[in-house]
């Protein structure tokens, strides 16, 4: 067995884990970042990035890997739905909420993450692919320890960092527990040949038992997500499933039916998931071990905030780290009381979202025409609809109360 030594051990190469080991290595610290992937492939992560996440990517100094990494601005979003009329349907300006950023980035989450680990190398990160079976055991002086083809290793450092996703590898071995809800389920695939789609715009809606996002990615070529009722959860499985997935965009409520888009040829692999919001019981840290990103709690995916989330989460802890010497877990009380902060303003607004658009049947089509309604005579009411935009911090504290809610959601007008 090989024995190493790092400041920072990081676990997890997406790009919670990638651009951590960017800012840290750029600070002068010894990096490793262990990435399980022999090489990145398209794993079907998210790959939208709000406004108020690329200026954290600006704050960390990896915002060019996002260009580099093929990220194209989306500059409209378009809501096409059963519950919306033709002369409704309208373009929402995406380019005006926060000023010197424009709109969000759409982009392929591998290759983007490919180049933040290079540059992460570049700063003087060592990257290790294809790390298997990684074990930390916490503590004043934490344990890392992996495998890949020429054996065992371990390394020694100061301070380990969580950064493995929902999967919450490090999580569990630290003794952290989550309190998980589940209200549908998801499914990703990416496509080309999607040249008759507008190459800036943006769509979501529901019509029948599905709720369809498009997020074009430039030169004919999207990442489309399905959400759609658990008792469906197998429909995009097995034998056809991608061709089932792509059926279920020729809806009356898109253009030409959604041709741009059932006529699309996949260019990756077509994922199925349970969308799951995971809240820490408790604080997502003990000593010698931090956990970011996804790892640390998640709201639900079909608010888009979990990249934005990332790198905030990336962006707090590396200037802790980087601040002083000590790491001890009181240090990290400012991160943990944001976070906590956050996660429970953007899981309130993931399950007005999950309610508004992705329950189904005559009951919701008619919840759905009557809260355009009421957003069209108060625009106060479209307040939820910022927290895919702005920071959660920067989102009116009334469109998280219970009275909100109930006045958004009564079934009686």
């Amino acid at each position: 067995m090989t024995v190493d030594y790092a400041d920072v051990v990081i676990a997890g190469g997406g790009i919670s884990g990638a651009s951590a080991a960017c800012r840290l290595a750029a600070g002068g610290l010894s990096v490793v970042l262990l990435e399980k992937q022999e090489t990145y492939e398209d794993l079907v992560r998210g790959e939208w990035l709000a406004p108020w996440g690329i200026r954290e990517a600006q704050r960390l100094g990896v915002y060019d890997c996002f260009g580099a990494g093929g990220g194209w601005e989306i500059r409209e979003w378009m809501t096409w739905d059963e519950a919306v009329s033709d002369d409704e349907v309208e373009a929402v300006d995406m380019t005006r909420f926060i000023p010197g950023i424009g709109g969000p980035l759409s982009f392929p989450h591998h290759a983007v993450s490919e180049l933040m680990a290079a540059q992460a190398v570049d700063s003087g990160a060592r990257l290790v692919m294809n790390a298997a079976r990684i074990t930390v055991t916490p503590g004043r002086e934490p344990v890392v320890t992996y495998q890949t083809a020429g054996g065992e290793h371990e390394i020694r450092a100061r301070m380990v960092l969580g950064a493995t996703g929902r999967g919450n590898t490090i999580g569990r071995q630290i003794g952290v527990t989550m309190r998980n809800s589940m209200h549908h389920w998801g499914g990703g695939m990416m496509v080309a040949g999607m040249d008759g789609w507008p190459a800036d715009v943006q769509a979501m809606g529901t019509e029948g038992d599905v709720m369809f996002m498009v997020f074009p990615q430039g030169y004919g070529r999207a990442r489309l997500y399905l959400n759609f009722p658990t008792v469906n959860k197998h429909r995009y499985r097995g034998p056809g499933g991608v061709e089932r997935f792509l059926a279920a965009f020729e809806l009356d409520c898109l253009p030409d039916r959604g041709k741009a888009v059932t006529e699309a040829v996949p260019a990756g692999p077509l994922s199925v998931w349970p969308s799951v919001s995971s809240v820490p019981e408790g604080p997502p840290l003990v000593e010698g071990v931090v956990l970011i990103g996804d790892e640390a709690g998640n709201a639900d995916t079909v608010l888009g905030t979990g990249l934005s989330c990332a790198l905030r989460d990336s962006r707090t802890v590396c200037d802790i780290l980087l601040d002083g010497d000590d790491w001890s877990p009181a240090a990290f009380d400012p991160y943990l009381r944001e976070r906590e902060f956050r996660l429970e303003r953007l899981d309130f607004g993931a399950s007005i979202i999950s309610r508004l658009h992705v329950e189904f049947g005559p009951a919701a089509v008619e919840r759905r025409r009557r809260v355009r309604r009421l957003m069209a005579k108060n625009f106060a009411a479209q307040v939820t609809g910022l927290l895919n935009m702005v920071a959660p911090e920067d989102v009116p504290e009334f469109g998280f109360s219970e009275f909100f809610a109930e006045r958004l959601f009564r079934e009686t007008a």
